[in-house]
């Protein structure tokens, strides 16, 4: 009796140890940077993966909507979120990695339309304006009480409404529109799309992964997951990732480049 109490008890903290050494990472389907669509779900999920495997953690990972993402994360029950922009927010309640890469939030408007957008918001009074439901696009683009904003589930409805105009814009990142536009069945493909995206952009956003400051790991899980982008920097194993994921080799060194110099303009 007393060796199968034992067994047993070794069993339990053997799995208890096991499941401390994987993260469950949450985020939205976010293409071409992640997505559950993507092969290895994505460059940026890779190396979050590979970083993380740099020091003997594994990872699993659910793709979910943002608001779910968040909600998950601030009640513990995930370990991370994957691509988070900074906000004075987000900052009070989650602990920011360093930046793992950039997007650019914008417009997006029918080709054919007529729009008189000169980078102000001013000079957006007059349109219909979509986002996704939880985008900040910019903190003046979100709390513009002058600006007509609807929002939806996600960026693939928004631009739905918009090739089917019933709004005159909309806001969302650029990276992503540009996937969606070209690959999801939800929007039409012709031979010249319809859509385009309007420079100049309303914000440039660093991507980070977040853990939340109510852990109380949450600086150990940075400093892990900090330690292990060294680490993989070091090995050259970004630089493998990205080339798999077809970057060309002038990308990867501007890539590196402002990795190491935490993207800062």
């Amino acid at each position: 009796m007393f060796r199968v109490l034992l067994f047993i008890v070794l069993a339990f903290y053997a799995n208890t140890a096991k499941s401390e050494q994987t993260w469950h990472i949450v985020t939205e389907n976010f293409p071409p940077y992640f997505s559950e669509e993507l092969p290895n779900n994505g460059w940026l999920f890779e190396i979050t993966k590979l970083a993380l495997k740099s020091q003997n953690i594994n990872t699993e990972i659910e793709f979910t909507s943002w608001n779910r993402s968040l909600n998950l994360l601030e009640k513990q029950k995930k370990t991370a979120i994957l691509g988070a922009f900074y906000s004075k927010q987000r900052g009070e309640i989650f602990v920011y990695s360093r930046p793992l890469a950039v997007a650019h939030s914008g417009l997006f408007k029918l080709k054919k339309s007529v729009i008189n957008y000169d980078g102000s918001l001013e000079s957006l009074l007059p349109y219909n304006i979509c986002k996704e439901a939880g985008d900040p696009i910019s903190a003046d683009f979100s709390h513009d009480p002058r600006l007509s904003l609807t929002s939806t589930a996600n960026l693939v409805n928004s631009l739905f409404l918009l090739q089917n105009e019933r709004v005159d814009l909309v806001a969302g990142t650029k990276e992503v529109g540009e996937y969606w536009i070209k690959h999801s069945p939800k929007l039409l493909k012709n031979e010249e799309q319809v859509i385009e995206y309007l420079p100049p952009h309303l914000a440039i956003h660093k991507l980070h992964l977040i853990v939340s400051k109510s852990s109380p790991d949450n600086d150990k899980r940075i400093a892990q997951f900090e330690a292990g982008l060294e680490a993989i920097i070091k090995n050259g194993s970004i630089a493998k990732v990205l080339k798999k994921h077809h970057f060309s080799d002038e990308y990867i060194k501007h890539y590196l480049k402002a990795f190491a110099n935490n993207f800062e303009s």
